[in-house]
């Protein structure tokens, strides 16, 4: 199953590269992102991949929801959900993905009903169920967070991150209020009702994209 990286962390090979990469780190993200080699560092406008056969997401990867029960992936069927990695401690791209997430609700309206929208902590030493029911009401209440607190969900998770090909590692920081950040994959994935795994989004996807993909599935029901 390929991965799919914002940023695979190759050595650059090229002067705009590098330029592009010190300049990512001044920004302080920590997601991965893409780097396009070439004579221009803008990327075309971001579509969703469809994942052609789609991927069957095992029902039974459990792990603790922000209300600090048990929640499957089983649990999520019946609607379309939409599914993010990341983490509270983020200082960019998670803020911004969930902040878009709440514009896909917006422009689905009463169709967002129908959607579940997920994040799932990659940072389970720092992402406790009350740290994430604080967090996601201010994007909006409706929002699902999932994280590990026993090692049964460390084993769904890292089941989780193997079907989506999610990376993601612990990074030591200095001068900083965080003892670490997370680097991460900063994709966002769509599943239907059925539970399987039928397009990625690459960050920073349009939110009427994503919408109006889901409108149209939604329509051919």
């Amino acid at each position: 199953m390929p991965f799919h990286f914002l940023n695979q962390r190759h050595k650059p090979l090229f002067g705009m590269i590098v330029l592009a990469v010190g300049l990512l780190a001044l920004s302080g993200c920590t997601a991965v992102r893409d780097i396009v080699a070439g004579p221009t560092l803008t990327p075309p406008p971001p579509n969703g991949t469809r994942i052609e056969p789609p991927i069957d997401v095992p029902a039974d990867i459990t792990l603790t929801s922000h209300t600090g029960e048990p929640l499957s992936f089983g649990d999520l069927r019946g609607r379309y959900s939409l599914i993010y990695f990341g983490y509270t401690h983020c200082p960019d791209v998670c803020p911004l993905t969930l902040a878009e997430f709440n514009r896909v609700a917006l422009t689905l309206g009463e169709d967002a009903d129908r959607v579940n929208f997920v994040m799932v902590s990659v940072d389970g030493r720092r992402d406790t169920p009350e740290r994430l029911a604080a967090y996601l009401p201010s994007f909006n209440p409706d929002f699902i967070g999932l994280t590990t607190v026993t090692p049964e969900d460390e084993a769904s998770l890292t089941r989780a991150t193997e079907v989506f090909g999610i990376y993601y590692e612990y990074e030591e920081v200095e001068d900083t209020a965080a003892d670490y950040l997370v680097a991460h994959t900063a994709s966002t994935f769509l599943l239907n009702p059925e539970g399987q795994y039928i397009i990625t989004y690459p960050y920073q996807t349009p939110p009427e994209i994503i919408a109006g993909d889901i409108q149209q599935m939604l329509q051919e029901e």
